[in-house]
């Protein structure tokens, strides 16, 4: 159980006049070593929550409602998760799309070299449902993929730089002249408690 928050603009950025700076993750669950050390199962849910004020009220409500299944795996220096994410309420704003899922695959690969990984993940957004006769699926669906490096310096610091694409369709993911599914790099510092 616990909560993340993160500031966002793609609200705001495709309403304007709407502040909605902030996300608010909200989660819970149970995670288990069912099949053996190093194999937990995770089940949860995740309640995204957007606080918003000003502006017209949007037809459909991003805060969504997922639930997730995922399979924790170790195989020596590889170790990784394969997960499902089901969107049990209409997904991020997305008209009719209850029933939306993501699949994905996460793989590391410890290099045993100056504490070193190797990171690799692929996933694919299925969005359910069509709005005035025309398939969510069809055009707002993508893969996405990541291949990174992870440097872990000991006691729960990490630093990271990884490569993020999607085949998202760039006239259903823009907004204000941002392609929200383009290739992009991402460096990050992490600290675990």
């Amino acid at each position: 159980m616990g909560n993340w928050n993160s500031s966002i603009s793609w609200i705001s950025d495709f309403n304007p006049g709407v502040s909605a700076p902030v996300e608010m993750d909200f989660y819970a669950g149970f995670k288990k070593d069912l099949i053996a050390e190093g194999f937990a199962s995770d089940i949860g849910v995740l309640q995204y929550y957007y606080p918003m004020r000003g502006g017209p009220v949007l037809a459909t409500s991003p805060n969504t409602t997922e639930i997730y299944l995922a399979q924790n795996f170790t195989f020596g220096p590889v170790t990784g998760f394969a997960k499902i994410s089901y969107a049990a309420t209409t997904l991020f704003g997305i008209q009719q799309s209850t029933g939306s899922y993501y699949p994905d695959l996460t793989v590391n690969y410890d290099t045993g070299i100056w504490g070193l990984s190797l990171n690799g993940h692929v996933g694919y957004q299925s969005i359910a449902g069509s709005v005035n006769g025309v398939s969510n699926s069809s055009n707002l669906s993508y893969t996405d993929w990541k291949l990174g490096v992870t440097k872990d310096f000991g006691a729960g610091l990490a630093l990271s730089a990884a490569y993020v694409d999607t085949n998202a369709k760039s006239e259903y993911w823009s907004y204000n002249g941002k392609n929200l599914g383009g290739a992009t790099g991402i460096v990050a510092l992490t600290k675990t408690f």
